[in-house]
């Protein structure tokens, strides 16, 4: 990776790993549903902003489909789980949790495109789910069943995730990425605003200047220019260099989180964010192609 595209990928590191700091302050204040609808639309409205800079072409009614499924699997759906529980449980346990989106990926290349489920993935699946156990159990936090509802719903934002990721490949690779980004985005916050209604008045009785910050900062930067970013990474490195910021954002989350909120960093934390990315860098290969290189500096 080139010294421009490395920055690139720490900057987005550093990005994403805010987002779950962002969501920790304004989901009390605004409600999941409210925060998680701002930030699509603000995201989507930077998206194609950018976009129409660059001439893309959308071809609307071709990809309805596509942009509304992507937009709910990818966007609508994890991001409300997020933001629910962002009301419960640290950053570093939100960020973690998306850490596994690359395994349930895998699972979904199983499930549905017929991919084989070699050991290496399987054991990535395993390990994931033993790594989120150990930061659950030894984790900073102590174990209430909002904590443990808030764990299972980040961990069904990765789920989706993972299929947005599947879908994508099988219904949408004649889309232009950036086209589909800003799509998935528009179509996610169009869903999303009647569910978010019923938070405005709580809305209204919460808010504060700093949490309209928040989330304007993780609509417009957290999504809109972080997926330009990684768009650009992807098109210029490739995907599976570009997807290795998946490594950074636990780290970045955790150490934005002890700043700025005063969220611990424990053994524990350590312990369960290792664990788990460990398997993430098993069902991204990463383990395999690491043998296949030292192979080759032997011979």
């Amino acid at each position: 990776m080139s010294n421009s595209n490395l920055a690139r990928l720490f900057l987005l590191g550093a990005i994403w790993g805010t987002s779950f700091l962002l969501m920790r302050i304004a989901a009390p204040a605004l409600g999941p549903l409210l925060t998680s609808f701002l930030r699509a639309l603000l995201g989507g409205a930077a998206l194609l902003a950018v976009a129409r800079m660059r001439r893309v072409d959308f071809a609307w009614r071709r990809n309805a489909k596509a942009y509304l499924v992507i937009g709910l699997f990818n966007t609508a759906i994890p991001f409300s789980l997020f933001a629910w529980s962002a009301l419960y449980i640290p950053s570093a346990y939100m960020a973690t949790m998306n850490s596994l989106a690359p395994v349930f990926t895998a699972v979904f290349g199983f499930l549905l495109l017929g991919e084989r489920m070699t050991l290496m993935r399987l054991g990535a699946f395993v390990l994931g789910l033993a790594g989120v156990g150990v930061l659950v159990g030894v984790g900073p936090t102590a174990v209430t069943l909002h904590v443990a509802l808030g764990v299972l719903a980040a961990i069904g934002a990765a789920v989706c995730y993972g299929y947005a990721a599947t879908y994508t490949r099988m219904k949408a690779g004649g889309i232009p990425s950036l086209a589909a980004a800003a799509g998935s985005q528009l179509a996610a916050s169009a869903a999303l605003l009647p569910l978010a209604l019923t938070d405005v008045p709580h809305a209204l009785a919460a808010w504060t200047p700093t949490s309209v910050l928040a989330v304007t900062v993780l609509g417009l930067v957290c999504t809109g220019v972080a997926y330009a970013i990684f768009f650009h990474l992807i098109a210029a490195e490739g995907a599976s260099k570009a997807i290795t910021v998946t490594f950074l954002v636990p780290a970045t989350a955790s150490i934005w989180a002890w700043l700025l909120l005063g969220e611990p960093i424990t053994p524990g934390t350590v312990a369960g964010i290792s664990v788990v990315l460990c398997a993430t860098a098993m069902a991204l290969g990463l383990v395999e192609k690491w043998k296949s290189l030292r192979a080759q500096n032997r011979a």
